[in-house]
């Protein structure tokens, strides 16, 4: 079931190889590692120096290494001492990537969520990936998009990354994936990659005890089928862009933003209105 559900969601999601797992943090931490053996063994990183870029705001789980590499100082409070190699610049900033890519030769990869999730939906400005992606180009180092939560038709593209990339023919060298892979009814997670870079790894150097086992494989693929088949991933660009427009349309003071991409939106409220989202339930 494997081989052939590989092939599925490889082919799918337009890269050449995947490799299964079952949590997002699980996923993302395998990527980290891609990246970091390419930087190895490709790039010529030093050994034990390579590094990977995180955004202010990023979540990417709760293992240690990821709750210990966060801008919210409460997610790795007491959890240290933290992993090292993850140099954090504001999210939504060129500027500031180029800056850290020129000083620092040392940069593997760059891991950006093309929607901030727990951050609170946080939307990029218009064209902010296409510019990152060619930053990365520029100074060879890798692009992994988090799509643990953006990914898999929510932000109305099968790939949240498309909304800036496919315009150019364009793709993250790296695409983590999760929660929606298997429809929400089994944990399944993976990140899929093309051979060359895949081809990083030596045998060993990645696995997951139930990732890629026979009944998640099965419902992965079906859960896929219905996304394609169903046009779920129109549908989300459609009702998102009804949602955001209702939601625009509220006349209240309570309301400071309302923003997102496809199904993934926010209604923010005004701090000092000292409502609770029940309160707002209500009202609204």
């Amino acid at each position: 079931m494997m081989p052939d559900t590989s092939k599925f969601v490889s082919d799918f999601l337009g890269y050449d190889q995947v490799s299964f797992a079952s949590s997002g943090v699980e996923a993302c931490e395998g990527a980290v590692k891609l990246a970091r053996k390419w930087g190895h063994v490709v790039k010529g990183i030093p050994e034990d120096c390579a590094q990977v870029i995180l955004p202010n705001g990023v979540f990417w789980g709760r293992s240690i290494t990821a709750a210990g590499n966060s801008s919210d100082p409460l997610r790795g409070k007491n959890l240290g001492p933290h992993t090292p190699g993850f140099p954090l610049i504001p999210y939504n900033d060129l500027g500031a990537l180029e800056n850290l890519l020129q000083s620092n030769p040392h940069v593997a990869a760059v891991m950006y969520e093309p929607v901030q999730g727990e951050a609170g939906t946080v939307v990029p400005d218009e064209g902010f990936l296409k510019g990152a992606y060619d930053l990365t180009r520029k100074y060879n180092v890798l692009l992994i998009a988090d799509e643990v939560q953006a990914g898999l038709g929510r932000t109305g593209h099968l790939r949240a990354a498309d909304h800036d990339l496919l315009q150019y023919g364009l793709k993250p060298d790296i695409v983590v994936l999760g929660k929606a892979l298997s429809g929400g009814m089994t944990p399944a997670s993976g990140f899929v990659a093309d051979r060359e870079l895949m081809g990083s790894f030596s045998a060993g150097d990645q696995g997951s005890t139930f990732g890629g086992n026979p009944l998640t494989m099965a419902i992965v693929r079906a859960s896929l089928e219905v996304l394609r088949d169903e046009g779920l991933v129109e549908n989300a660009a459609e009702r998102g862009e009804q949602l955001r427009s209702g939601l625009r349309g509220i006349n209240s003071a309570l309301v400071r933003d309302v923003r997102g991409r496809g199904l993934m939106n926010a209604l923010e409220v005004n701090k000092d209105s000292h409502v609770t989202g029940h309160d707002l339930a209500k009202i609204f």
